[in-house]
């Protein structure tokens, strides 16, 4: 198994929910972002459905050169690809590399690569 699609850049976590007396919710941003994910998968890959563990590489090229911690965009990208369909559950992800990528002016972009999850080295292993 291996995929690769883009999306658009994701909101910052602290975008993407909403805190109110009655609890907390994904917001506007956060469910417009969930739409657009959604047709962006459905577009590009039709019918994958993501069982089984996987590594997960993504690469955020962001609209522009502020500063940005990237495991801010994390959370709103992988809940709206499980919400999109895409896998059974985010804790497939047995590996999850990030990388910032260069500026795309406009809106940014977001690259991501899925292929089969590494051996992961036991326990009790020494270097």
């Amino acid at each position: 198994m291996n995929y690769e699609f883009y999306l658009d850049f994701p909101p910052t976590v602290n975008n993407y929910y909403v805190k109110t007396n009655r609890g907390i919710y994904i917001s506007q941003k956060g469910r417009k972002y969930r739409h657009l994910v959604a047709e962006g998968i459905n577009g590009q890959m039709p019918g994958v459905h993501i069982t089984e563990p996987m590594l997960l590489e993504v690469i955020l090229y962001p609209p522009d050169l502020r500063k940005r911690d990237l495991d801010n965009y994390m959370k709103s990208l992988l809940d709206a690809i499980t919400q999109a369909g895409l896998w059974e559950d985010d804790s497939l992800i047995n590996q999850l590399f990030i990388y910032r990528g260069e500026k795309i002016a406009g809106s940014g972009k977001v690259f991501c690569k899925i292929g089969p999850a590494a051996p992961v080295l036991p326990k009790d292993y020494r270097l």
